[in-house]
């Protein structure tokens, strides 16, 4: 959870590969499993523009016809800098809640 003094100048975003259609199916899946408010900005790159830009496609999901990215977390300050980044090829692999905030604590 977000510190209160963070709240307010912290904005949590998603990007998907799936279209905008779908994007509001996972809303109620993931309130339904968490129990609590859905504070996550959805956006679709359904033509994989942002996942081709950033170099995050799964070359082995891209095989089977699936335009995956690697799970990705990027944290950027104010002026759109990017100041952590955390990436890993295994999707089951993921950055702890405390390593996010950690990071996000550091910036300013």
């Amino acid at each position: 959870m977000l510190p209160v003094e963070r709240k307010a100048d912290t904005v949590i975003v998603a990007i998907a590969p799936d279209a905008m259609e779908k994007l509001g199916d996972i809303i109620p899946k993931v309130k339904s499993r968490t129990g609590g408010e859905f504070v996550v900005t959805l956006l679709s790159d359904a033509d994989h523009a942002v996942i081709d830009r950033y170099g995050l496609l799964n070359e082995q999901a891209a095989e089977r016809g699936r335009f995956l990215p690697h799970p990705t977390t990027y944290l950027l300050d104010k002026g759109g800098i990017v100041r952590w980044k955390f990436t890993e090829k295994d999707y089951k692999v993921r950055p702890t809640n405390k390593m996010v905030l950690d990071e996000l604590l550091k910036l300013k």
